[in-house]
Formats: structure tokens, C-alpha cells, sequence
């Protein structure tokens, strides 16, 4: 392959330079539009909006165009291998559905085997013969092992290195503290190696019996491991410390920790000793010269090691200079040590760079650099590992997620729990389809073709740093740091609801149905919720909104921060789909740039924070909020901000930005005791509706915005989509009486919110996303909102005549989304619609006028 680009420079390695700005560009991608009578699908409107014939629009705004060929797998393929005898592609995948391990026919690239197992992680490798292939069993404890034999595994036994002996391979006790992660094997010894993420430490297994011969500290959840080049040294990435572990193999001896970017994930050896250490949080790729390392041996000078350390550092994102978001999370170099591929997760590509110039010592002192980036290509929905055939022709790519999000009805998966009758639609996570897509090796034209469809498919461009992807027709300006007539943000984050369980019925003065609803799923209608139904009408029905998220878990981070970590994506499919539980730091669950409320902070902007999360917020930025229980209800908790606000009225002092959780909204089921289904939502209701009384009467509310949003929907009934979620817009500039029907998400609502108080993005989602400028009129409106009374009985609690009372009260309701949502919401349809047919969620590609 020819090089594109020569690339000048130490130290920061940027992954496109003048050229590629020359011919693609830096304007945002064109929108995607179609006319009345237009199909989503059809040529004309997908060649209008630069998408090929393959493209999908996924619901977060972001395009997806699948280059090669695909065959379907398990989600969240975590690794993928090549066997030594290379026949096969062996993927360990662990995610919601179907985990275990896949063996790809490398001739006809056809799934050869599957190898169900109850829970694995991502280390998968052969034994030094060949004959054998490991694959780590996460919080299990366990290290299943396969025999291997003309292109067949077959499970052999699963073996406690804890307690070191046999176990059968159906299960065995969980180890505390324990949690098995990324494994490799000495080429000379045989020796396993396991990562502990759990205990911050590395087992050190015996070749033949793999009973645990030593045990090595690490930096905080170690996830991979790799032998270095010559053998001498182990390396391991610490997923919570920014670090890669040097360990000596010979005497068992942690030697050093060489700092690198943040969480730190999958490692790549080139035949030349470079190490490639992908660092999910800050969208790199470090490089480690290990040869180095290994011949200058312990006894060298801090100044020489130095040199060891990490030499290179190469940004896997589109642009230079961009904000988290590309994700970088699977990397694998061509047997023939020429070619890097690096998954970039969340931007759904694979960046492509020439590693076939080696960096002297000499060269360094000159300025030189090493890597020169061709171009990425498009994949699937969030890639998650990269490998190589063996005649360096083939790229092989693990789409974690799938081709593109789809439909959740008709069912086309079984539960588990009823393996012989199909549910009615997929649960939210089941709509996840892992594939593995065969990309032949990309030519210059090609690579061109194909860099520019990622761009394509990509609203991020380094102008959303400072400047709106489209033209504000209101008094929110587009550009960051511009003046705006309002002062002071209300943030307001509910629980999972969707617009059609609440809104669904929504109708205007005259009784004619107002906005895209579904009256049939409206199971919190307006009987329980007139407030939010007046709000509805009196300001701006926003009935194309959607979550970025798929439930709470990544759902509050979206809310929060703008953004999912790779460990937070990953968590929450494990610990939904009862796989296990994954260990981490708050390192690994937050965001680089943090959450909105450190983006104050860092700007001088006054906040505080009324109980949504907890990470890094001083005492005294904290409201008073209580904790869900019956004692504090969202109708009594609204009295403190309440009472705050009359404080500010009279000193003159009201936070420029505040935010708050209020989520009684997600019930509590019918446990006995608790409050009812809708008791919890008209508390809610209530609440929200003293808020914005209280607001609109204050002397600040000239000045104020109050935008609210759900977390999440977590597969709740709609019949546009089960991302289609409630919001609201109130301000004195917000317009009256209007549908805004412009496609918007979490991130959409941040992005607002960053314009109205002059503070950047936090990462690519918000940079990219479209502001709520439509909701936003020029001149002021000063009425204030009268709440409404409740129409059902507030107190009302569940007894054990409620339907379902069993079947909640064993579910956990302590913190949000600890109960199973999917059985949770069908106990919530039936108390409200009884005996009717339980509605089918729906998941599409979307697409805006």
C-alpha cells in the first residue's frame, strides 16, 4: 500500500494532515433530508446525504457504512486471534447474548464452530504447541481451556487456578477478588499468564498443570498482557492507572511502570519489538520500544530507560486535536510488521497506519517520526478488536454491536429463561448483533473512497469545537463564549420513561391529538401527569427526542458527561445480562473532560448539584437532596431547591448552572408498602410542576432556562422508537405552543446548555450534536405557570392484593435500574392497562427532515 501521508513531527502523531484537509475537507457533513413521499431507504435521499447504498443512520446521529464482507457472531467479540496451524479466527465475545468462544474458517470465512460459556472476558490464546487455547472466565475465577486439533476445539475443563485443580466445566464457586481478564502465554517457557483486573495483579500459571506458581502486583485492573520481544518481559496494561507493567519473566519482578494515555486496554507487538498500547480515553496509541528495554536490562541508567519508554504517541481520531470520543479499544499489526489497525469504538472505524520506518536513537534527536497514517475505513457499529490473516490481505474486524441498530420487532431471539416460546420483541440489548466483517486490504484509491465515507458518516469537525454545526435563529448563540440574554441553567434528569408512555395522549385545547403519539402506550397519561401535559402545550412538544443511551448505567454518564467510557459500555452488558461484574475505578467509569459540573468548575461558573451522582462534587456544591424512599419524595425533595431559591433571591446569588436528579418517576414497582405506580409518577409530576412555578416567579426567571430529560428509556413502549424519550424546554425565551419535531438527543440538550452559559464541549457527541436553537424565541414572555393539581391519589400504596406484588418485591429498588427493567415494565403495563396486549418496543435507523 502506498503512503498518503508523510507525517513530520515527535510526539504527537496526528492522523490526518494538510492533504487529506485539502481534499475532504472540514465542513460538517451534509444533513440528511428527504421529502414527504420518500422512503428513509431510497437512493436519492441516501445520495443526497453522502451515505452509500449500505449506509444507516444510527439514532445518535451518526452514520454507519459496513466496508467487506460479514458474517453474524455473538456481541461484544472482546479478541480475536489467529491459530498457529492458520486455519482459523478464534473470537471470545462477551457481551449480552450467546457469550462464549468462535472459530472462523480463515478459507471461507464462515463461522466453523461456537463454543457456548457462561461467562468469559477478553483473553483468549493458544498454548506454546498449539494444542490447547485458553480463554479467561471473568469474576468466575476461571481459566476454561479447549483442546485444539485440525481446526476443532473442543471444551476440556475449566481449571481454579485459586484452588488448583479441575474443576468441571459447569461451574465452580466465585473467587473473591477475582476477576480474570487478558492472558498470555511464554513462547518459551509455556508459562500462562492471567490478569487479575479484580486484585491489581498478575497470576503466574504453571505450563502443564496451570497451577499458580506466583503472583505479581500491577497497576490499578490490569486488562492485557503481552510477552515483549525478546522474551525477557511480560507487559501489562493497567485499564486504571495510565500505566503498561514491566514484568521480569525470569525472576517474577515487577521492574518499572511506563506511563502512558488514558485507560490503557489492548496491546499489539510488530515483529521489530514496537509495542502499540491503545488508550481508550484520550484516543492514542502509545508506542513502547520493548527491544530497547529488554537490552538495556535493569542495571540501566533512568536516562537510557527513558528511552524505552513510550516513544510515539499516534491519535487514532478523524481530526487532530479532538475531543474524546474515538474510543480506541482493539489494535493488531499484519504478520508482515508494516500495517497498524486500531478500532476506534465509538466512531466506528479502523484507522490504518504504515509502521514500516523504524525510529533510530538518532532519528529521535532529529525530530523524526515513525508513523504515517493512510486513512481509516468504515465499519460496523462499535468495532471492538482487529486481526490480520496470515498473507497480510485480510482485515478482519469484531463490530461489537452489529452492522447498524434495527428493529426489536418481530423477535428474532429467544430468552433465556423461555427458551422454547419467543418473546414478542427483543429487550434493548438483544437487539445487539455482533458480526465480524472480511475487508480486503484497501488499496490508495480505496483507502481515499473509504476515508472519506468515515468522514461522511461523521457530524464531529474540529469547527464544533467553538462553533454550532448549524446557524442559531434564536437568542442561543452559536458560537461558543457569544453573549446570551439567559444566565442561569436548571437541569432536570428523570427515570426511563418514554414519550409515548407519558405523552402518547397528549392533546391540544381543542381535544385533536398534538404531536407524533400513540394514546394506546400512554400507561402515565394525562390523568397522571396534567403537568407535564400542560407544559407540553403551553411551551415547546418536543416529539423527535432521543436518549443517547441504552439504560441507566451509560445513561447518567450520557446526562452527565456527554459520553460512555469503553468501561461503562462495557459494565453495564455485563452486570444487565447477569455475566458477571466488572471491576473499576472511577478512573475507568469518567470521562476525560469529566462531568458537566467540573466543566463549570474548570470556567469559573458557579453549580451545584441536587443528588445526581456524586463523582468529585465538593460539599459545598451539593444541594440538599435526600435518598429514594418513601420518606423522600420528589413532591417534598423539590421544597429544598425551593427554599434555596428564595435564599438567592434574597442575597442576589443563584448558581449560574444547577443540576439534579428527580426520579421517582421510575416507581417502584407493586412491592407491598411502597407507593403506587402512579403515586410515584404524579409525585414526579407534582414536583416538576413546583419547580417551574416557583421559577417562573422569581426575579431570575427572566434570566433562566430549565431543560429536562429522561436518563434513559430501557425498552419502554413507543411506537417510533424505544430511544424516544420525554423533554422539556421552559424558559421566558423558550416558544409557546409549538411542535418541534428537529431530530435531538442527550446531547443535543448539553450542547444547548454549554452555548447558553459560553462553556465548550465536553467531547465529539455534544461538539457534533444539533442545538434546541428551534425551541428559542427572541423576545421574552414573563407568564407564570400555575400548577396543577393531582388527579390521582398521591399516597396511595401497594398491598398484596396488587398484581405482581411477588414478583417486585424480589427486585431491588434501593438505587435506580437495580430492578430488571424489561420485567418492571410489564408489571407497569398491566397496572395500567390490564388485560391489554403488551405493546412491542421498536428500534429503526432514523432519519430528519
Amino acid at each position: 500500500m502506498k503512503h498518503l501521508f508523510s507525517l513530520r513531527g515527535h510526539g504527537l502523531v496526528t492522523a490526518l494532515v494538510a492533504a487529506l484537509s485539502a481534499s475532504l475537507g472540514f465542513s460538517a457533513a451534509p444533513p440528511v433530508t428527504r421529502g414527504a413521499d420518500e422512503d428513509v431507504n431510497s437512493a436519492a435521499v441516501r445520495e443526497r446525504s453522502g451515505l452509500l447504498p449500505s449506509s444507516t443512520l444510527l439514532f445518535n446521529g451518526w452514520g454507519v457504512t459496513p466496508a467487506g464482507r460479514h458474517v453474524r457472531v455473538s456481541d461484544m467479540p472482546l479478541k480475536m486471534i489467529v491459530s498457529p496451524d492458520q486455519k482459523m479466527l478464534v473470537a471470545v465475545s462477551g457481551g449480552f447474548s450467546d457469550t462464549g468462544l468462535t472459530l472462523l474458517d480463515l478459507k471461507t470465512q464462515q463461522v466453523a464452530q461456537f463454543l457456548p460459556l457462561k461467562e468469559c472476558w477478553n483473553g483468549v490464546v493458544f498454548s506454546r504447541d498449539g494444542r490447547r487455547i485458553f480463554v479467561s472466565g471473568g469474576d468466575t475465577g476461571l481459566v476454561h481451556v479447549f483442546d485444539y486439533a485440525d481446526g476443532k476445539a473442543t471444551p476440556k475443563s475449566a481449571v481454579d487456578p485459586v484452588q488448583p485443580q479441575v474443576i468441571p466445566t459447569a461451574g465452580s464457586p466465585k473467587a473473591t477478588h477475582v476477576f480474570l481478564a487478558g492472558l498470555a502465554v511464554h513462547p518459551t517457557t509455556g508459562r500462562l499468564y492471567v490478569c487479575n483486573e479484580a486484585n491489581h495483579e498478575v497470576w503466574v500459571l504453571n505450563a502443564d498443570t496451570l497451577a499458580r506458581e506466583a503472583t505479581i502486583a500491577t497497576g490499578q485492573h490490569p486488562h492485557t498482557c503481552m510477552v515483549g520481544a525478546d522474551k525477557k518481559y511480560l507487559y501489562v496494561t493497567n485499564w486504571g492507572s495510565r500505566s503498561v507493567t514491566v514484568i521480569d519473566t525470569a525472576t517474577n519482578r515487577r521492574v518499572q511502570d511506563v506511563t502512558v494515555g488514558v485507560r490503557p486496554n489492548d496491546l499489539a507487538l510488530a515483529p521489530d519489538g514496537r509495542l502499540f498500547v491503545a488508550c481508550a480515553g484520550d484516543n492514542t496509541v502509545h508506542v513502547i520500544a520493548t527491544d530497547k528495554l529488554e537490552k538495556l536490562g535493569d542495571a540501566a541508567s533512568p536516562a537510557r530507560r527513558l528511552w524505552a519508554g513510550t516513544r510515539e504517541i499516534i491519535s487514532t481520531s478523524l481530526y487532530p486535536q479532538s475531543l474524546e470520543g474515538s474510543t480506541p479499544d482493539g489494535l493488531a499489526v499484519s504478520p508482515d510488521g508494516k500495517t497498524l489497525f486500531v478500532a476506534n469504538a465509538d466512531n466506528n472505524n479502523v484507522m490504518v497506519v504504515d509502521i514500516s520506518n523504524r525510529l533510530t536513537e538518532e532519528a529521535h534527536e532529529r525530530g523524526d517520526t515513525i508513523s504515517m497514517v493512510n486513512g481509516f475505513i468504515p465499519v460496523g457499529w462499535y468495532p471492538t478488536a482487529v486481526a490480520v490473516s496470515p498473507d497480510n490481505q485480510t482485515l478482519f474486524v469484531a463490530n461489537g454491536k452489529g452492522l447498524a441498530s434495527r428493529a426489536n420487532f418481530p423477535a428474532t431471539t429467544t430468552d433465556p429463561r423461555t427458551p422454547n416460546k419467543s418473546p414478542p420483541y427483543d429487550y434493548i440489548a438483544r437487539t445487539f448483533e455482533g458480526s465480524i466483517s472480511a475487508i480486503a486490504r484497501p488499496d490508495t484509491k480505496q483507502m481515499v473512497a473509504y476515508t472519506e465515507q468515515v468522514r461522511k458518516n461523521s457530524p464531529y469537525t474540529p469547527a464544533s469545537l467553538t462553533q454550532a454545526p448549524i446557524a442559531s435563529n434564536s437568542i442561543i448563540p452559536a458560537k461558543v463564549g457569544d453573549p446570551c440574554p439567559i444566565k442561569y441553567v436548571l437541569y432536570i434528569i428523570k427515570e426511563n420513561r418514554t414519550y409515548d408512555q407519558v405523552l402518547g395522549d397528549l392533546k391540544d385545547a381543542a381535544g385533536r391529538p398534538l404531536g407524533n403519539g400513540d394514546p394506546h402506550l400512554a400507561i402515565f397519561g394525562e390523568k397522571v401527569t396534567p403537568n407535564h401535559h400542560q407544559l407540553a402545550r403551553d411551551y415547546v412538544l418536543l416529539d423527535n427526542l432521543y436518549s443517547n443511551s441504552e439504560v441507566s448505567v451509560d445513561g447518567h454518564s450520557w446526562c452527565d458527561a456527554a459520553m460512555a467510557t469503553d468501561f461503562n459500555q462495557r459494565s453495564w452488558i455485563m452486570s444487565y445480562s447477569k455475566h458477571g461484574i466488572l471491576p473499576g475505578n472511577e478512573e475507568m467509569e469518567n470521562p476525560v473532560s469529566g462531568y458537566l459540573w467540573d466543566l463549570c468548575r474548570r470556567h469559573g461558573l458557579s453549580y451545584k448539584n441536587y443528588g445526581e451522582g456524586a463523582q468529585r462534587v465538593p460539599s459545598a456544591n451539593r444541594g440538599r437532596w435526600g435518598k429514594r424512599s418513601n420518606n423522600d419524595r420528589d413532591m417534598n425533595l423539590v421544597d429544598f431547591w425551593i427554599e434555596d431559591l428564595k435564599t438567592a433571591e434574597r442575597t442576589g446569588e443563584l448558581p449560574r448552572f444547577t443540576i439534579m436528579s428527580l426520579g421517582e418517576n421510575h416507581t417502584s414497582g407493586t412491592t407491598p408498602g411502597s407507593f403506587t405506580p402512579n403515586a410515584c409518577v404524579a409525585s414526579n409530576d407534582l414536583g416538576l410542576a413546583k419547580i417551574v412555578a416557583a421559577a417562573s416567579r422569581s426575579k431570575f426567571w427572566k434570566e433562566m432556562a430549565i431543560f429536562v430529560i429522561e436518563d434513559d428509556t430501557q425498552n419502554g413502549p413507543d411506537h417510533v422508537d424505544a430511544h424516544r424519550t420525554t423533554g422539556f424546554v421552559l424558559s421566558p425565551y423558550a416558544k409557546r405552543g409549538v411542535v418541534d419535531s428537529t431530530l435531538y438527543t442527550t446531547a443535543s440538550m448539553i450542547r444547548t446548555m454549554e452555548l447558553i452559559l459560553g462553556l465548550p464541549p465536553l467531547t465529539q457527541y455534544d461538539a457534533a450534536a444539533t442545538p434546541m436553537f428551534n425551541c428559542f424565541q427572541r423576545e421574552a414572555v414573563l407568564t407564570p405557570y400555575d400548577v396543577l393539581p393531582a388527579q390521582v391519589d398521591l399516597f396511595e400504596k401497594n398491598t398484596k392484593k396488587s398484581a405482581f406484588w411477588r414478583e417486585s418485591s424480589r427486585m431491588d429498588f434501593t438505587e435506580y435500574d437495580r430492578a430488571p427493567e424489561d420485567e418492571l415494565n410489564r408489571i407497569l403495563w398491566v397496572v395500567a392497562k390490564g388485560d391489554a396486549p403488551y405493546p412491542t418496543p421498536i428500534h429503526r435507523a432514523l432519519f430528519t427532515r
